[in-house]
């Protein structure tokens, strides 16, 4: 095996053969000129010294959206919330976050063309699929009040941010969530704090981002389709069983998009509960009959396990016996049994 100086010795050897532009060029074709993956490595001692590079592992792409006012903005305050958008998208690409800017695809302005429900719709999925909201709070804007509420619902960090004479509601500071204040005076403030406190608070957002991978499966959606056609129901008669509080392409949304995205409210659940004649337990645990199953083979059958070795057949047989004895007696019928 070689040890640290003879490897130094052996790469020593090698690198006095070629230039130092040779080097880089060569570092350059392979690894990109900036890669942020690899870090420098100073390796040196009394006869020579050289670099060399350890490879890193990736940081844990992050998503981040921008909200803001864009309606009825004034050419000065357009140009005004430009310019803060730039700055806050310069430093969520220097940290590698991706930053969606809604201007630049649903700007009233710009894209006067794009249908409202339109809208609606990709921005509050964008929102939900980022890891953190990031809100100018400069102007007034009640697009921005239903992306803070989207985020909040869905325990998405929150970052405010403000000029320094400009006072913010309190239905926004006051945001039951995990929120953090931005107050600044200069474009080179904002862009300082900004980078502190997202460098600060980038550890939670990877911790929320792992905790809450597994709400990126379509589990409610699924169960609370697989259901309504057990009960041989449309869309079309679940939303007139609720009274239309249920529109049909909003059950269509919670259907077929990630648990994540369509994110039903706890009122949603119970309404569907209702007209699919279940409970919100059964909606949101899919695996639910499984888990009730094994937990009550475990109750009964932990006192016959304790005395007699049973087979898996003969428990299986005696679950069923007790299984089909509670079911009778709720629905208050003699009880008959049968293997």
């Amino acid at each position: 095996m070689v040890n640290p100086q003879e490897a130094q010795r052996i790469l020593g050897e090698h690198f006095e053969q070629i230039t130092l532009d040779e080097f880089d060029a060569r570092r350059e074709k392979y690894i990109g000129k900036d890669n942020k993956q690899l870090r420098p490595i100073a390796v040196s001692s009394e006869e020579s010294s050289m670099i060399l590079y350890q490879r890193e592992a990736a940081p844990l792409s992050l998503n981040a959206y921008l909200a803001s006012a864009l309606t009825d903005l004034t050419e000065k305050e357009r140009l005004h919330l430009v310019a803060v958008s730039n700055i806050v998208n310069l430093v969520c690409k220097d940290l590698e976050v991706d930053l969606y800017e809604p201007r630049k695809a649903t700007d009233p302005v710009e894209h006067p063309d794009v249908k409202a429900t339109d809208v609606y719709n990709m921005d509050k999925e964008r929102v939900l699929r980022s890891d953190l909201l990031v809100h100018v709070a400069d102007f007034a804007s009640t697009g921005a009040g239903e992306e803070l509420d989207f985020a909040r619902s869905a325990l998405i960090p929150i970052i405010l941010i403000a000029h320094g004479d400009k006072r913010v509601s309190r239905m926004v500071t006051g945001i039951p969530a995990f929120n953090l204040m931005i107050k600044y005076t200069s474009l080179d403030d904002l862009r300082d704090n900004l980078r502190d406190r997202l460098t600060e608070i980038r550890p939670i957002l990877e911790q929320r981002k792992l905790a809450f991978s597994n709400f990126e499966k379509n589990m409610v959606g699924n169960k609370v389709r697989v259901t309504r056609q057990e009960s041989g129901l449309t869309r079309e008669d679940v939303a007139s069983h609720s009274g239309n509080v249920l529109t049909i392409e909003r059950i269509r949304q919670i259907e077929g998009s990630p648990d994540n995205i369509s994110n039903p409210s706890l009122m949603e659940l119970r309404t569907l509960a209702a007209v699919l004649k279940t409970t919100v337990a059964d909606l949101v645990e899919p695996d639910l009959d499984e888990r009730m199953i094994a937990l009550l083979k475990e109750w009964m059958l932990e006192g016959v396990a304790a005395r007699f070795s049973m087979s898996d057949r003969d428990q299986r047989t005696v679950l069923r016996r007790l299984l089909h004895q509670v079911i009778m007696s709720l629905e208050d019928v003699p009880v008959i049994y049968s293997d």
